[in-house]
């Protein structure tokens, strides 16, 4: 017990420098390098693959026509462009990426050719046990051979009834809490982090705290993503009457955003953020806290598709259209980045990777807390 506890300490100690490290490097390249030219990317998006076990109502790719996807040599072929080297963290996602049978191979492509990376963070469904348990033990493997943090994601959307009615899948919640189950076993094996997440819109709102109860008896962290709506990706705008926040809504929001924002302290990064969302729901106020997509990250997809971000059109195909580094650094790409600083990005509430680019872009993040964020 005292060499856990002593090991715990340690990994503490070192994800503090960790972090400390990555915020002073990122005010001298979000503040220096940034005004010299394009970064080169950090953080990375794959989604491996466009099928989906699931029906989500706030979702739309499980309805998409489906085409050929990239097949694990084009993966290989993509991923030795010399633009995925300076990589340190990814996420893969889809789509459920565990449909696919060489996900642990596909992520054995990116250990193999991004040399920097030093975290790897999968979402699933979770509504396949028996093929997400067997996946992410071979993932959790090869993970922890390489040194890499490993986080994983099982999402919940609610307790039982309400789960099952945002999938549209009878007994979504009993398979995806079995996956949890099986999952918290290989926690203790293997020490990756593992967690719950949860898209809030006007379905589940009011059943938010009991959620957070349900999910913290089971030692198991809710994050939560407040639902957005986009015509890319999830191409879910038909459903933003249904599923959009009502003004019958606005209190159990506020105050879900409260709880979330806690006592706002310099270490507390995701504090700038859950405070931010308050402000802009609350008080229509256009969004402050950095995002990491402008900057030093991009998204690519099943299709060999390259973008800025999901919620941004595509910059084009890496098997037609060029090389994900001639790609990155396009004209196309810096108009997009630019557009969407002066549109999109100003009512945008995703915190997809908000935590790094709170981080890197410091200086932007203590003015707000000082400021009364």
């Amino acid at each position: 017990m005292n060499a856990a506890r002593r090991l715990l300490s340690a990994d503490r100690s070192s994800r503090y420098r960790r972090d400390w490290g990555a915020a002073f490097k990122g005010i001298y390249e979000y503040n220096v390098l940034r005004r010299l030219g394009p970064l080169p990317p950090h953080q990375l998006v794959i989604d491996v693959t466009y099928r989906c076990n699931s029906r989500c109502a706030m979702c739309n790719i499980w309805k998409a026509e489906k085409r050929p996807e990239l097949t694990l040599p084009q993966f290989e072929q993509i991923l030795s462009d010399p633009l995925f080297r300076s990589i340190e963290r990814l996420m893969i996602s889809g789509g459920e990426p565990t449909l696919r049978n060489d996900l642990p191979a596909i992520v054995q492509a990116c250990f193999d050719r991004m040399p920097s990376l030093r975290t790897l963070s999968l979402i699933t469904n979770g509504l396949w046990p028996e093929r997400a348990l067997s996946t992410f033990e071979d993932v959790a493997r090869r993970s922890v051979a390489r040194g890499i943090h490993l986080s994983i994601s099982v999402s919940l959307d609610g307790l039982e009834g309400t789960h099952d009615t945002m999938r549209n899948v009878p007994g979504a919640f009993a398979k995806a809490t079995e996956t949890l189950d099986g999952l918290r076993k290989l926690q203790g094996q293997y020490g990756f982090y593992l967690g719950v997440g949860c898209v809030v819109c006007r379905v589940n709102v009011h059943e938010m705290e009991a959620f957070s109860r349900w999910c913290e008896e089971r030692g198991m962290p809710p994050g939560f993503q407040l639902i957005g709506f986009h015509g890319t990706y999830v191409d879910n705008l038909n459903q933003r009457s249904e599923l959009d926040f009502a003004e019958s809504d606005r209190q159990a929001l506020y105050a879900l955003l409260e709880r979330l924002a806690g006592e706002k302290a310099l270490t507390n990064w995701m504090a700038c953020y859950w405070s931010d969302m308050l402000h802009m729901y609350r008080d229509g106020r256009e969004r402050q806290s950095p995002c990491p997509f402008l900057v030093d990250s991009f998204v690519l997809d099943a299709y060999g598709n390259v973008r800025v971000c999901e919620a941004a059109d595509n910059i084009g195909n890496c098997l037609v259209d060029g090389s994900c580094t001639e790609l990155y650094y396009s004209p196309r790409a810096a108009a997009i980045r630019k557009s969407m600083a002066r549109g999109a990005c100003r009512t945008c509430n995703s915190g997809c990777l908000v935590n790094v680019g709170v981080r890197k872009d410091l200086l932007n993040y203590m003015r707000f807390l000082l400021l009364g964020g």
